[in-house]
Order: C-alpha cells, then structure tokens, then sequence
C-alpha cells in the first residue's frame, strides 16, 4: 500500500469514528429528551412518508457506489462510470424526499410545540438534517470521483478512492437505518 493511500484511508476511519461518536451521542440525546417527555414512539403511520421513500434511496446509491467498485476492479470503465452517474442521481433523489421530509417534521414540530407535547420532533428535525448535510457532502465527493473517471484516474489497480467513497455511502446508509429506527422503534 503506497504512503498516500495508507494516509488517505486512516484518515478516512478517523473521521468515521468521528461521525459514530457524534451519531450515537445525537442518538442518546434523542432517546433522552424523549423517554423524559413520556411521548410515545411515533407510529409507522404519522411518520413522514418521504422519509421512508428517501431510504429506498439511500439502498440505491449504496448499491449503484457498490456496482462502481465492482466494475472498475474489473477495469470496465463505462458501466463504472454509468453507476457513479446512477449513484449520484439517486443521491440527489434521496435530497429531494429529505427536503420533503424535512418540512413535514418542521410542521409536526410546530404542531406539538402548540400542544405542548414533546419537542421530539425538533431534535428528529435537526438529526436529519445532520445527515442531509453529509449526504451533501457525500454528493461532492462523488462528484470529485465522477470527474477524476471521466479522465480515466481509476483502474483495476488504483481505485481506493473509489473505495472510500462507497465506504462512505455505505455509512450513510447504515447511519440512516439506525437513525429511522431509533425513531419508530425506540421506547
């Protein structure tokens, strides 16, 4: 493994150990604030639909990124290049329902707050809107990839930063899933 790439992929863990203590911290705090309101988890059936429409697209960036490495480790440039566009596509369908998503929260914060129920609803605002943020920053990771395929930076023998960015979908991924269970499951 060649010095930069060594440096480039601990650097990366170092980050995502970041981001896991910061997301499970976000969790605690949530589970904390809501276990302390007595509010009940929220049903499957109040639950922003757009939301779990955006976890279809969380799936599909994952696998169209895992599809990339595939592709490019077998040196077939042209579907790896389709299944980073795939990917970065799908990424921006992802934000679309996660601004839907958003305002829905934003109104079913609003809402309670007049009721005076919980302010769970506001801290579910603010961690999904953390992880929209970093799937901005995913976007404009992939499209660095996307631009470096295009000129033909990758090949069967140098793609770690191909790696990394599925990686880091990947963690998205996961992130999310734990994320919308905490708040449809957690008591």
């Amino acid at each position: 493994m060649r010095r930069d790439e060594y440096q480039a992929k601990f650097g990366f863990a170092l980050f995502i150990a970041s981001l896991t203590m910061f997301f499970l911290a976000s969790l605690a705090a949530y589970a904390i604030i809501r276990s302390s309101s007595g509010a009940p988890a929220i049903s499957l059936g109040s639950f922003p639909l757009s939301l779990i429409a955006s976890t279809i697209s969380m799936f599909g960036v994952s696998f169209a990124m895992h599809k990339a490495v595939a592709n490019v480790r077998r040196e077939r440039q042209i579907p790896f290049r389709r299944w980073l566009i795939t990917a970065a596509v799908i990424a921006i369908v992802f934000l679309v329902f996660q601004s839907l998503g958003l305002h829905a929260l934003l109104d079913m914060h609003r809402l309670a707050l007049e009721d005076g129920v919980t302010k769970q609803f506001g801290l579910m605002f603010f961690l999904v809107l953390v992880h929209a943020l970093h799937v901005v920053g995913g976007i404009s990771f992939l499209s660095g990839v996307l631009v470096r395929a295009r000129h033909d930076a990758y090949d069967h023998e140098k793609h770690w930063t191909v790696d990394i960015c599925a990686l880091y979908w990947h963690f998205l991924d996961v992130v999310w899933i734990v994320m919308l269970g905490t708040f449809l499951l957690g008591r």
